[in-house]
């Protein structure tokens, strides 16, 4: 490696709390998700739907693409990394690390090229904006990875600083783009924040060679969390190129408005993946199923209280959201932002269970793969059938459905294995999410005043908070220390 890279000893252990690494986790991704979504805001703001919509597209197109190695390259350093420190194996930590991440600075190349051109081909941007987007992956793949390897190593006070560093830097310069009036190249802010980060955050090298006996389970664990991440994550990346193929340019634009309005608040449950990863991976690494079966119980309690009362709110003000972040120029999001809120809402719900299939072999790997491809492939079917008449609606739609179903698999087989009393649970969500889905249905038939959003918002968090108050109470004793025994039944 170049010798500008600054050295990260992943042998380091991390003393902090379960609720201190969420804290800082948090404080980087919500850098990071704020980011993300003021590059939206503003792009839309000053330039217009048109090229919001160009913007994102080449930016979904990037990120897609690097989910076809480097974003698992990144999951599997911090399961490895974290299962091995977990072993005491702290020097094939650092040296399972570097391997990695070799073989993802090869891949990213490739796939960087494979951006620039599908974006000339494939979406007709200009070569400037499509040179850009090939950047962007290489920015976003070394991030992606060096911040796996991080959590992995138990370091998220020091992943969280330099978040929030590339993160004001990645603004800092896209307002000098914007008051330069340089389009061409309003995704190289972005790709430098990324490239910063990764640079500066690279594990260090190692003269370990890695143990022959990893690599067949590191090889399987890339190949199904390609798979994977490709159907999930990356159902939420086509969506837009979906949507830029699907409608006009102004449609596209409204597509990009109400995801980026979508997205931020995912930032609660992808904090608490990866934090819970890590230690699900060194509960595993133990072989302490008990500590699994209860990080999973809590985890998934606190998304199901949490996610509905976040996204539910959202998607009843939507009007009032689109109109106070965008304009007026953007008024059609408010349609297309609910149906996108619940997508992504599902997409959080298993987390808990997902990681906990993730932690503990490639079976759960595998089994977590195959559900996604099926949820990618429904997607893509439904855009095909329904995009020609419906536009952009039709891809939010297909996006819903597939995200739904695909939310089932992971929880239902997690509530099996571990024997979860989860039926109360899952009978509140059903509940909660028609509950949403009436007040939308409502409004959208008979378009109040936006101000009624606020009051739909409010009453459904409250209705909701008395339906999980008994959740609330557990949650927030598990929050301050006190024991919740395994054997306790959940309630109700």
């Amino acid at each position: 490696m170049p010798s500008l890279f600054r050295r990260t000893d992943v042998s380091q252990s991390s003393a902090r709390s379960m609720a201190s690494r969420w804290a800082f986790g948090l404080m980087g991704s919500l850098s990071q998700g704020l980011t993300r979504f003021l590059y939206s805001v503003l792009i839309g703001r000053v330039l217009g739907a048109a090229t919001l919509a160009s913007v994102n597209s080449a930016l979904s197109l990037a990120l897609f693409l690097s989910l076809l190695w480097p974003t698992s390259a990144g999951q599997a350093a911090t399961r490895f990394v974290a299962q091995l420190r977990g072993e005491g194996r702290l020097d094939q930590a650092q040296a399972v690390a570097n391997h990695l991440g070799r073989r993802m600075i090869a891949t990213s190349l490739l796939l960087a090229v494979a951006t620039v051109l599908g974006a000339v081909v494939v979406l007709h941007l200009d070569l400037s904006t499509a040179i850009c987007a090939g950047i962007l992956l290489l920015g976003y793949a070394g991030w992606s990875f060096a911040r796996g390897v991080q959590y992995g190593a138990g370091q998220i006070a020091r992943a969280a600083v330099w978040d929030v560093a590339g993160s004001v830097a990645a603004l800092v310069m896209l307002a000098v783009v914007l008051l330069l009036h340089a389009e061409p190249i309003l995704l190289l802010p972005l790709a430098l924040g990324y490239g910063a980060y990764a640079v500066i955050c690279w594990p260090a090298p190692s003269s370990t060679p890695v143990d022959p006996a990893l690599l067949p389970s590191m090889r399987r664990f890339v190949g199904y969390g390609v798979l994977g991440t490709l159907s999930s994550t990356g159902l939420l990346q086509l969506s837009m190129v979906s949507a830029q193929l699907a409608g006009s340019p102004q449609d596209a634009g409204l597509y990009a408005a109400a995801l980026s309005l979508a997205t931020p608040a995912t930032m609660l449950a992808r904090t608490g993946s990866q934090v819970l990863f890590p230690s699900m991976a060194e509960a595993g690494g133990r072989q302490d199923t008990a500590s699994l079966r209860r990080q999973t119980d809590l985890v998934t309690r606190g998304l199901s209280v949490s996610m509905l009362a976040v996204f539910g709110a959202l998607a009843l003000a939507s009007p009032l959201v689109v109109h106070v972040l965008y304009g007026e120029r953007f008024a059609g999001a408010e349609d297309i932002l609910p149906v996108l809120l619940l997508a992504v809402m599902f997409t959080t719900l298993p987390v808990g269970a997902v990681n906990r299939l993730n932690a503990t072999g490639v079976r759960g790997v595998r089994f977590i793969s195959f559900v996604a491809a099926g949820g990618l492939v429904l997607a893509i079917i439904l855009w095909v059938v329904l995009g020609p008449g419906l536009g952009v609606i039709g891809v939010a739609v297909g996006y819903l459905t597939a995200s739904t179903l695909t939310s089932i698999g992971p929880l239902v087989v997690s509530w099996r294995q571990d024997r979860q009393r989860w039926a109360g649970m899952m009978l509140r969500l059903v509940a909660g999410v028609a509950l949403i889905v009436g007040g939308v249905l409502w409004s959208t038939a008979i378009r109040p005043p936006l101000w009624t959003g606020v009051v739909l918002a409010v009453v459904f968090v409250l209705v909701w908070a008395l339906i999980n108050v008994r959740d609330i109470k557990r949650l927030r004793s598990a929050r301050a220390g006190t024991p919740v025994p395994d054997s306790t039944p959940a309630q109700p």
